[in-house]
């Protein structure tokens, strides 16, 4: 196959991570709370779930593009960056990772404003923050091994010493 650019597998990547499909679900759930802004919840949400959205999706990719690629997977953002610029793996990481920076301030931006409904808000940014967590050592979803598998189990069956 052939090898998106960068721009073009990012203008892809933010929807096909499938976030976006919950996040407006989530609204359906918030729909009482959010009652007076439901009818434009995608319009009046789109930069938030945008934002959003690409995070999961980058944090999915820095944490499963190796394993995906040796498995015969097509190329995610690390790679499509490493052949479009002829850039080294660590600095096509790197740049990911500076656009999860930038995304992030992105969404402190949106919610600066006040528009939005807190509940929205902390679903937003809560799906971005869960799949960096899942993310951060590797494939913690697909795999649920070590790191990842040990930190889901304390935060949920181990009490917090008091």
């Amino acid at each position: 196959g052939q090898t998106p650019t960068f721009d073009e597998y990012i203008k892809n990547a933010w929807i096909s991570i499938g976030s976006l499909g919950g996040l407006v679900l989530l609204c359906f759930v918030e729909a009482d709370s959010i009652v007076h802004q439901f009818p434009n919840c995608l319009k009046d949400y789109s930069k938030l779930f945008y934002w959003s959205s690409l995070i999961t999706r980058l944090s999915d990719d820095l944490g499963t593009s190796k394993a995906e690629m040796e498995r015969g997977d097509i190329p995610k953002a690390v790679q499509a960056y490493m052949i479009e610029k002829g850039v080294s793996e660590e600095t096509a990481r790197n740049h990911v990772k500076e656009l999860i920076s930038n995304s992030w301030k992105k969404i402190n931006e949106e919610i600066l404003d006040n528009r939005f409904s807190r509940a929205i808000v902390n679903l937003s940014k809560n799906m971005a923050r869960t799949a960096q967590c899942i993310y951060q050592h590797g494939d913690g979803f697909g795999t649920s091994t070590g790191v990842t598998k040990d930190c889901i189990i304390s935060s949920i069956l181990r009490p917090i010493p008091i």
